[in-house]
């Protein structure tokens, strides 16, 4: 398969963008930092793979307790 530059910027949406904006939408459900998430999830994302993986990581882990 032939990548050419012009399909970067769409490769970059799809490993790093939606990733993030998911991430994101977890966290809050999660009771956790969305900020933190978002921003790491984009940062994996640029690895191609990464953020695809840190989603599904968090995917698994159990809900954050929210004390009183």
């Amino acid at each position: 398969m032939n990548i050419n530059i012009t399909l970067l910027p769409y490769l970059l949406i799809f490993t790093s963008l939606i990733p993030a904006l998911l991430a994101i939408r977890l966290a809050k459900k999660q009771k956790r930092s969305a900020m933190t998430s978002g921003a790491v999830t984009f940062a994996f994302g640029f690895t191609w793979i990464g953020g695809w993986l840190y989603l599904a990581v968090m995917n698994f882990l159990p809900p954050k307790r929210v004390e009183k």
